[in-house]
C-alpha cells in the first residue's frame, strides 16, 4: 500500500484489491452429498442446446410413454385374472396412449414446450373424464393419473404454474364425489389427498431448484456473452488501431493518431507518448493529448534501468486509480500537478527491445481500470510498436534515398558545370538541406601556396569569413586537414581557442562546428566546415552522409583543377551508388526473408539473359539497378503482411500488390534511377494479361521486365525455400515450357532455355 492506493500484482496489473477467491475442494475432497445429487438428478448439462432439450424432452415422453403402457398392461393383466368379463377401462387405456403417442411425435420438434403443456391438460382432462364416464374403480388409478402429469408439470412449468396446477387437482379431486356419488369424500381424504399433497410439495421443492440452477444457467450465458462482445470490442478497437497506424507515414502523425487511439479506445481524458532514447538513455514524452501544451515540459525523463525495475515489479501493463507522488522510485508529482486522477501504462516492446511506454489518463475522475481495459491498451502498445518500428524503418530507407539523390544532384552539378563557385553552392545548399545544420562554408588548398582560402559560404549574416585563408595545420579547418579526419567542436564558447575566428563565430550565435577534410586519392583539396546555432549530437548515419558528401565536395574541387579525370571518379562515384543499392538489395532480401543471395543471382542470371538480345551497355546498367531494386517496395508494406505464416486474405493480397506501384512512387524522384523502373514497377506483369499492378500484356511489357521475370521465377523454382525445398531442373523446364505465352515471352523462353542449355553443357 502507498499512500492509501491498493497495489494488486497480477499482469496485466490493476492497482486496487484483487476480488474474493473462489471457493475450491483440495483433490481428494469429497463434495457435499447433496451437491451430488443435484448434479446429477436436477442440473442441466453444461452448455445444452436447443437440441438437447429437445431430444431430452424425447426420451422423457418416450419413457413416459413406456411406463404407462407397462402399467395398463399389468392393469390389463390382473383384471383379466380377477374381474375381466366387467372391465371396460381399456378404453381410457387406448385414449391415454393415443394422446401420448400425438405428444411423444410433438416432442420430435421445435414444440418441446408445447408438447409438455399438451400433457399436462390432456392427461388431466383424460383422468377426470375417465372418473366420470367410469367411476367404478376410479381411486384405484386416480393418482398414478395425477401424477404423471404433476411429474411433466415439474420439468416444464414455472413454479407459479406449478403451483396452480396442483391447486387445481387438488380442488378436483374434493369436488369429485359432486360428480361421482359412488365416491366418498372421506374416501379422497384419507387416500388421495394426503399422497397428492406429499407428492406435491417434493415436487414444488424439486422445481424451486430446479429453477434456481436454471438461473444460475442463464447467469453464465449472459457472463459469457458479456465477455464475447468485450473480445469482440477489442477486436474492433485494434482492428481501428491497426488501420489507422498503418496509415501514417510520418513520426509526427504517427504520434498524434496514437494518442487519439488511446482517448478514444479508453474513453478517457487525457493521453501521452514516451519513446526511449538510447543517446540519453531515458524515457521521454513525445505526444500528448489533453493536457496542456507546457506538460510535455514538466513530465520528467525517467531512466530506463529505474523504469525497467518497476515494470519488473508491477508487470508490463499495469493502473493506478489514485495517483500518488511516487510509485516505486518513479515520480509521479508532475501527473499530480497537471491535476491527473488516474493513470493506466502500457510498456511498448518490439522483439524485447523497450521503445516506449503509453499512458491513459483521468484529470479528475477517479477510475479503477479493469484487466480488459489494461489488455486493450496492451493490445495498442503492441500496434504503435509495430507501427514505430515500421516508420522508422521507412523513414531510414527514405532518407537513405533522398541522400542519394543529394549525391547525384551533387553529380549532376559535377557533370553539367566546370564552375567551381557554382559546383560548390550545389553542394553546399545539400549539405545545409540534408544535414539539417543553420551554415556551411567551403575552404580550398591552393596548391601554389598550399593555404586553405575562402571559397563560398551559406547562412552566414555577416561576410568576416570570407577573408579567411589558413596554413595547413592552423586552427580546426587547418588540423581536420592536416590530420585528414573530421572534428567536432561541441561548444564553441568553452572551447574557443581551437577557432581562429571564434568572436566572430559567437556573434553569429553558433554553438557546434565540424570540420570534415575534402579529400581525393589521400591528397587534401578542402575543407567543409558546418555551423550549427544549437547543441548538435549527430548519428552515425549523419557522420557517413557528412563523409559521402565531403567526398562529392572533393570531388567537385577536382573536377574544377582536373577536368580530365572527371570521367573516372563519376565511374568511382557510380560504383559507390551501387554497392548503396546492393547494400540496399541484402536489407531487402533481409526483412523479406528470401534465400541468402537470391537479389545476386536473379541479377546475373537477368543480365546474362540480356546480353543474348544484343542490348548495349547502357541498358546492362539500368537493367542491373532495376534488378537490384525489384523490390524495393515492399518496404512499404506492412510486416503483418510481409512475413504472415499463412495465406493472405483478399485485404492482404491487395496491399501486396501495391508495392510495384510503391517502388515506383520511392525511385521516381531519383532521376539516375528512372530508367531502372520498368523491372520494379512491371516485373509481375504476365504475357497474357493476368499480372499487376497494370494488367499489361504481350509487347506492352518492357523487355527488361520480361527477361527479369523469367530470371527471378527460375532462382524461385530452382532455390531451397524456408518453406520448400528446390525443385529439379527438369520440372523447371516444363514449367517455363507450360507458362510460354501465358505467363512468360516465348521469345524469352527460347533465349532462356538455350541459355540454361549452354550453362548444363
Amino acid at each position: 500500500m502507498n499512500g492509501g492506493n491498493a497495489v494488486s500484482h497480477c499482469t496485466p496489473r490493476v492497482l486496487m484489491n484483487p476480488p474474493n477467491p473462489p471457493i475450491s475442494h483440495k483433490p481428494g475432497s469429497r463434495a457435499p452429498a447433496r451437491g451430488r445429487l443435484w448434479a446429477r438428478l436436477i442440473a442441466p448439462a453444461p452448455d445444452i442446446t436447443e437440441a438437447d432439450e429437445r431430444r431430452q424432452a424425447t426420451l422423457l415422453t418416450a419413457f413416459l410413454l413406456g411406463t404407462i403402457i407397462i402399467a395398463f398392461l399389468m392393469e390389463a393383466i390382473t383384471v383379466a385374472f380377477s374381474d375381466w368379463q366387467e372391465y371396460s377401462g381399456w378404453r381410457v387405456t387406448l385414449g391415454v396412449i393415443v394422446i401420448l403417442a400425438l405428444l411423444y411425435r410433438l416432442s420430435r420438434t421445435r414444440h418441446t414446450r408445447t408438447a409438455a403443456l399438451l400433457s399436462v391438460l390432456l392427461i388431466s382432462a383424460a383422468v377426470f373424464a375417465a372418473g366420470i364416464v367410469e367411476p367404478r374403480g376410479i381411486l384405484g388409478g386416480l393418482l398414478s393419473f395425477i401424477i404423471l402429469p404433476l411429474w411433466l408439470g415439474s420439468l416444464y412449468l414455472t413454479l407459479p404454474q406449478l403451483l396452480a396446477l396442483v391447486a387445481l387437482n387438488m380442488i378436483v379431486m374434493l369436488a369429485l364425489p359432486l360428480f361421482v356419488p359412488v365416491v366418498s369424500l372421506e374416501d379422497i381424504l384419507i387416500g388421495p389427498v394426503s399422497f397428492l399433497l406429499g407428492t406435491s410439495i417434493l415436487l414444488v421443492v424439486i422445481t424451486l431448484h430446479r429453477d434456481r440452477l436454471e438461473e444460475d444457467r442463464r447467469s453464465q450465458l449472459v457472463e459469457k456473452e458479456v465477455a464475447s462482445q468485450r473480445e469482440a470490442a477489442r477486436a474492433r478497437a485494434l482492428l481501428r488501431v491497426s488501420e489507422r497506424l498503418n496509415a501514417q507515414m510520418g513520426f509526427e502523425g504517427l504520434f498524434e493518431v496514437i494518442c487519439d487511439e488511446i482517448v478514444l479506445a479508453l474513453n478517457t481524458p487525457a493521453a501521452t507518448l514516451a519513446l526511449y532514447d538510447p543517446k540519453t538513455d531515458r524515457l521521454a514524452t513525445v505526444a500528448l493529448k489533453g493536457l496542456p501544451p507546457e506538460a510535455r515540459a514538466r513530465i520528467p525523463e525517467y531512466p530506463r534501468a529505474l523504469y525497467e525495475e518497476t515494470i519488473g515489479r508491477l508487470g508490463e501493463s499495469f493502473a493506478v486509480s489514485d495517483i500518488p507522488e511516487r510509485v516505486r522510485g518513479i515520480d509521479l508529482q508532475p501527473y499530480r500537478e497537471l491535476a491527473c486522477r488516474s493513470i493506466a501504462v502500457a510498456t511498448i516492446r518490439y522483439n524485447g527491445e523497450l521503445i516506449g511506454y503509453l499512458n491513459a489518463i483521468t484529470r479528475v475522475e477517479r477510475r479503477e481500470f479493469s484487466e480488459d481495459e489494461l489488455l486493450l491498451l496492451r493490445g495498442i502498445a503492441d500496434q504503435a510498436a509495430l507501427a514505430i518500428i515500421n516508420t522508422r524503418l521507412y523513414k531510414e530507407a527514405r532518407n537513405r534515398l533522398e541522400n542519394l539523390q543529394a549525391l547525384r544532384a551533387i553529380d549532376v552539378a559535377i557533370t553539367a558545370n566546370h564552375e567551381l563557385a557554382e559546383m560548390l553552392g550545389i553542394a553546399l545548399a545539400q549539405v545545409i538541406d540534408r544535414l539539417a545544420v543553420d551554415a556551411a562554408a567551403i575552404l580550398v588548398l591552393n596548391p601554389r601556396n598550399q593555404r586553405l582560402e575562402f571559397a563560398t559560404s551559406r547562412g552566414f549574416s555577416t561576410e568576416s569569413l570570407k577573408h579567411t585563408s589558413l596554413k595547413i595545420g592552423e586552427g580546426m579547418a587547418g588540423k581536420a586537414a592536416l590530420e585528414k579526419r573530421i572534428l567536432y567542436v561541441p561548444n564553441v564558447a568553452e572551447d574557443p581557442q581551437s577557432l581562429t575566428k571564434a568572436p566572430v563565430l559567437q556573434r553569429e550565435g553558433f554553438v557546434s562546428y565540424f570540420a570534415a577534410p575534402l579529400i581525393v586519392q589521400d591528397q587534401v583539396r578542402g575543407v567543409l566546415e558546418i555551423f550549427h546555432r544549437s547543441h548538435l549530437e549527430p548519428h552515425q548515419e549523419w557522420l557517413d552522409f557528412l563523409e559521402a558528401l565531403s567526398g562529392q565536395m572533393a570531388i567537385a574541387i577536382e573536377n574544377a583543377t582536373l577536368f580530365a579525370d572527371l570521367e573516372n571518379r563519376n565511374m568511382e562515384l557510380s560504383q559507390a551508388y551501387d554497392s548503396t543499392i546492393e547494400g540496399w538489395s541484402l536489407a531487402l532480401d533481409l526483412r523479406d526473408r528470401e534465400t541468402e543471395g537470391h537479389t545476386q543471382r536473379v541479377t546475373e542470371l537477368t543480365l546474362a539473359l540480356a546480353r543474348s538480345f544484343g542490348l548495349d551497355d547502357a541498358s546492362l546498367v539500368q537493367m542491373r539497378r532495376g534488378a537490384l531494386l525489384h523490390d524495393i517496395g515492399k518496404m512499404g508494406i506492412p510486416d503483418t503482411i510481409l512475413h504472415k505464416p499463412g495465406p493472405l486474405t483478399e485485404e492482404e493480397w491487395v496491399v501486396m500488390r501495391r508495392h510495384p506501384d510503391l517502388a515506383h512512387d520511392m525511385l521516381s524522384s531519383i532521376d539516375y534511377l528512372r530508367p531502372a523502373l520498368e523491372i520494379p514497377l512491371t516485373h509481375h506483369e504476365k504475357w497474357d494479361g493476368s499480372g499487376y499492378p497494370r494488367g499489361l500484356k504481350g509487347e506492352e511489357i518492357p523487355l527488361s521486365a520480361r527477361i527479369f521475370a523469367a530470371a527471378d521465377v527460375w532462382d524461385a523454382l530452382t532455390s531451397d525455400r524456408p518453406y520448400r525445398r528446390a525443385v529439379t531442373r527438369e520440372d523447371a523446364l516444363r514449367y517455363f515450357r507450360e507458362e510460354t505465352g501465358k505467363h512468360f515471352d516465348p521469345q524469352v523462353v527460347a533465349h532462356f532455355l538455350t541459355l540454361i542449355q549452354q550453362r548444363l553443357d
